[in-house]
C-alpha cells in the first residue's frame, strides 16, 4: 500500500499562532515525515471587518471562487460542520477572501489560501465521517491543536488519508476540480461569492 506523505510547509507557515492557554493538544495518531496544513504566521495590523451577512440557506449555499485560472465551486457539509461553514460564508460575504493568494501549493497534494486579514480567531474542530478525498475542502490548524484556524483553508488535490479525523472537512469541490490542478503558488482568488441553489 502506498503511504500518504503530508506535504511540507512554505517558509511563511512555521511559527505557531498565539495560544489562549485553554486548549489542549490532541495526540497524533500517525506520524508523517512532513508537517500538515498550518496557518500562516500572525501579522500585526487590522483584522478586517466582516460585514453583516444576509440570511442564507446554508443547506443549499455554494461558494464560488473566481481565480486567475478559472472558477471553483464548493458545496458545504452544513449539518456536519455548521460553525465552520457559517464562519467561511461570513468571510466570503465580508469580501475577506477577495484578491487573496494561494500562498501554499503542494503539487498533487493540496492548495491553501486564507483571508486578507489575519487574527487569533479560531474555531472548534468539527470532526465527521467526511474524508480527505480529492476535492475535499478543510480548515488548517496547528499540528496537534484542538481548534481550527478561522481563516486558512485548503483543497485536496488527491486523497490524503493521513489527515482524516484531525481536521474539519466542511465542503467539497463540485465544479472546477480541474482548475485546482492548474493553480500555482501566488495565483489569486479575484472574487469570492455565495450562491444559493434552488
Amino acid at each position: 500500500m502506498q503511504r500518504t506523505v503530508v506535504p511540507s510547509l512554505s517558509p511563511r507557515c512555521c511559527p505557531n499562532p498565539p495560544s489562549s492557554g485553554r486548549t489542549q493538544a490532541r495526540p497524533s495518531r500517525r506520524r508523517s515525515s512532513r508537517p500538515p496544513p498550518r496557518p500562516r504566521p500572525r501579522q500585526t495590523g487590522g483584522t478586517g471587518a466582516v460585514k453583516k451577512e444576509a440570511q442564507i440557506d446554508l443547506s443549499t449555499a455554494v461558494a464560488v471562487l473566481k481565480t486567475e485560472k478559472g472558477t471553483i465551486e464548493i458545496s458545504f457539509f452544513n449539518q456536519d460542520a455548521p460553525k465552520t461553514v457559517t464562519n467561511f460564508t461570513k468571510k466570503i460575504i465580508g469580501k475577506l477572501y477577495d484578491d487573496t493568494s494561494f500562498h501554499r501549493v503542494e503539487r498533487e497534494s493540496m492548495i491553501q489560501s486564507g483571508s486578507r486579514f489575519q487574527s487569533i480567531e479560531t474555531l472548534p474542530l468539527e470532526i465527521s465521517d467526511h474524508k480527505h478525498v480529492r476535492g475535499a475542502v478543510a480548515m488548517a490548524k496547528e499540528e496537534g491543536a484542538s481548534v481550527s484556524d478561522a481563516s486558512e483553508f485548503y483543497i485536496c488535490l488527491r486523497d490524503l488519508p493521513d489527515l482524516d479525523g484531525d481536521y474539519t472537512v466542511f465542503g467539497k469541490v463540485i465544479k472546477g476540480i480541474e482548475i485546482t490542478d492548474r493553480i500555482a503558488q501566488g495565483d489569486k482568488i479575484t472574487k469570492a461569492t455565495i450562491r444559493t441553489t434552488p
